[in-house]
């Protein structure tokens, strides 16, 4: 299967062996590359844009043998989304040394951001709501003259049930919202499929809205209830 038939969740995080071509001799650089060196093992991350890509743990000539590389402590090299999204790829079951490789840059690259943001990532729910290439952007609807009209928002984390954001677009003056305004959006299902409802968007929230904004917080947290599920607090 190509990458771009896979879902964000199924990849993210993950080890996939990518059918790379030529692509792996960008990574002449810091290893040597031999000529059947075709195939990347790698995982993915966001980096600090939010830009979807791809770490190369290792290359060989085979979709079983793509091992060269794996005991260097340091990343080969990287893809960009763009790159490898029309490529045939495969799920790989990592062995320990993946996992020994991996796992570490993993946890660096995710080390600025807390708990609840981190789950937004893995969110099965926000996929086929989500940018191709800055999986944190999403798309939510804002209530226009009586009709939903979806705008791009960047998650920022949670609050209670709401998923946090700010909008990432320009949705025009005409209904009083700007770009960067912060956005608290709750999931829907519709036609079968999850959707995003901006119950509140914009600067210039009444004392009343916010209040009752705040109130639904409140409440959800006392239950334990979030938008990533149940959690206990203390």
């Amino acid at each position: 299967m190509k990458l771009e038939e896979y879902s964000f969740t199924e990849y993210y995080h993950q080890y996939i062996t990518i059918e790379a071509d030529v692509l792996t001799d960008q990574l002449s650089d810091t290893f040597d590359v031999h000529e059947d060196d075709c195939f990347a093992l790698c995982s993915s991350y966001c980096a600090p844009d939010g830009l979807l890509e791809f770490n190369v743990l290792s290359i060989g000539p085979t979709w079983e043998t793509c091992t060269r590389g794996l005991e260097q402590p340091e990343m080969l090299g990287f893809f960009t989304i763009d790159q490898v999204y029309d490529k045939e790829v495969r799920i790989a079951e990592p062995s320990f040394a993946m996992i020994a490789k991996n796992v570490p840059f993993l946890e660096e690259t995710d080390s600025q951001y807390d708990e609840d943001f981190l789950a937004t990532r893995f969110d099965q729910r926000l996929d086929n709501m989500r940018d191709i290439a800055y999986p944190d952007i999403v798309f939510a609807g804002v209530l226009v003259e009586g009709e939903l009209s979806e705008y791009e928002m960047r998650i920022t984390g949670i609050k209670g049930p709401f998923l946090t954001g700010t909008l990432e677009e320009e949705p025009g003056d005409n209904i009083g919202l700007h770009l960067d305004d912060p956005v608290w959006a709750l999931p829907y299902i519709y036609d079968g499929e999850c959707h995003l409802y901006a119950m509140y968007a914009g600067e210039n929230l009444t004392d009343d809205e916010m209040n009752r904004r705040d109130a639904i917080i409140r409440e959800m947290n006392r239950w334990g209830i979030t938008f990533n599920g149940f959690a206990l607090r203390n």
